[in-house]
């Protein structure tokens, strides 16, 4: 079954997970060599969670902010349309006195009526700058809480501790963060291993980032071109699609880093010293917030269709492709269709189910090393020993599927020479065989 657009399936819209190894490094405020710690261990220390309870957010794992799970497991992301208290924020007043005042403001009695986990989940989203120091934004509670009245004051502080959002009229800075260019945008080129996500759940952007840069290896290069003069913040034009038209976004290469350290908080590339994943991570944050800031809020980017990143990012059409109503052949048929000599050239993405519980058949996300409501970039297929493969690539750059995996040299031909990829490769890279595709997955989409 294929689909234009118009038909998008209602899921995709809200595909999203947080890449835990950038999370806990934020957390940590520092880096975090994986190669020498034990990875589920610092990962459960450090988020507070179970690592088998981390890839699926029934578990309502802190990898997944703002969704919910429903009793008919389907997932939703808690926004707008579930808030309908607006809060004014100030600066806190330390010398202020008043008993009823102080009482509201502290975060313990603001947790009767919501606790800590649900506070962390709130999305704020299109925030109004009344004045300096002083924002306005809407809060909404489930309608059985809502014992707050409205225009109760909240001291800054104490919303940064929960959303980890600044808005200032210059421009959005992360807390412990500040803005600087930590890099050359190009170290060689564009290649599909360079976009590693960070701490936000755009999955569906970066591993849209990742195949568009696999399938068609200069269009990044040739879409992105300088404005600016290297001194004192070098510019460059990013180019976006949508409704038939282009819109070119300019921003420097200023992206914002962890203090102290100078670390990447957000999206980064495999190459160090190289920034170009980070840059139009930015761009699109500035595009899709619609603010005229050089800083804008890349929190915002959180949730959305990976489709429509690779056509926003080429301005090709969509094709989606549901793996219920597709057989295990034809979903491995489909990407051979869109592959030459075992690789896409057509940019492609996949995405899993939102939960465990909304696939149509028992699965377990945690067991099959497999991460629930997240988008992976499709690489191309491989036939091995009779079995039929599709070869995917995860955003994190890591966690790669240990069911249904293919254990090998995967070789393709990529524009002018073959390409040996070892599988599971520890970049995230890794190849399952299209019955296990077809279980885990709930999407299969292409532009062309």
């Amino acid at each position: 079954m294929s689909s234009e657009a118009d038909q998008v399936p209602a899921s995709v819209g809200s595909i999203g997970v947080i890449n835990p190894y950038a999370l806990a490094e934020l957390v940590r405020g520092r880096s975090i060599d994986w190669e020498e710690e034990e990875a589920p261990a610092v990962l459960e220390e450090t988020l507070g969670r179970p690592y088998e309870e981390l890839f699926d957010p029934k578990y309502r794992s802190p990898l997944y902010p703002g969704l919910e799970v429903t009793d008919a497991g389907e997932v939703r992301v808690r926004g707008l349309d579930d808030l309908d208290l607006e809060v004014e924020l100030e600066e806190a007043e330390p010398e202020r006195t008043d008993p009823d005042v102080s009482r509201l403001e502290r975060l313990a009695d603001f947790t009767e009526v919501l606790d800590v986990e649900d506070l962390r989940r709130l999305e704020i989203r299109n925030p109004e700058v009344v004045s300096p120091g002083t924002l306005r934004l809407d809060v909404r509670l489930p309608e059985e809480d809502r014992r707050v009245s409205p225009f109760r004051t909240i001291p800054r502080d104490v919303l940064e501790s929960i959303t980890e959002l600044v808005t200032v009229e210059e421009g959005w800075t992360p807390p412990n963060a500040a803005w600087s260019d930590p890099g050359d945008f190009f170290e060689e080129t564009a290649e599909f291993h360079d976009p590693i996500q960070g701490a936000v759940a755009n999955c569906y952007y970066i591993a849209a980032l990742s195949a568009v840069a696999w399938a068609m290896p200069y269009r990044i290069s040739h879409r992105t071109r300088a404005t600016g003069e290297p001194q004192p913040d070098f510019v460059d034009m990013v180019e976006f699609y949508s409704g038939g038209s282009s819109t070119q976004v300019e921003v420097s290469e200023t992206v914002p880093l962890r203090t102290p350290g100078n670390a990447f908080m957000y999206a980064r590339s495999s190459e160090p010293g190289e920034i170009w994943p980070a840059v139009y991570e930015k761009a699109y944050a500035k595009w899709k917030t619609g603010t005229g800031s050089d800083r804008p809020q890349i929190t915002a980017t959180a949730y959305g269709d990976p489709v429509r990143a690779a056509s926003e990012l080429t301005g090709l059409a969509r094709h989606y492709y549901a793996t219920s109503s597709t057989s295990a052949n034809d979903l491995w048929d489909r990407v051979r269709a869109n592959s030459r000599s075992y690789k896409t050239i057509n940019p492609m993405v996949a995405w899993t189910y939102g939960s465990a519980a909304s696939a149509p058949t028992s699965i377990n996300y945690s067991t099959a090393n497999i991460v629930a409501n997240h988008a992976y970039t499709v690489l191309g297929w491989a036939y091995r020993g009779g079995t039929k493969y599709v070869v995917v690539r995860n955003p994190w750059g890591n966690t790669e599927a240990t069911t249904g995996a293919m254990s090998g040299v995967w070789t393709s031909y990529d524009e002018s020479f073959w390409r040996s990829i070892n599988l599971p490769d520890v970049d995230g890279s890794f190849a399952v065989d299209a019955n296990t595709f077809k279980q885990y997955f709930a999407g299969l989409g292409v532009v062309d």
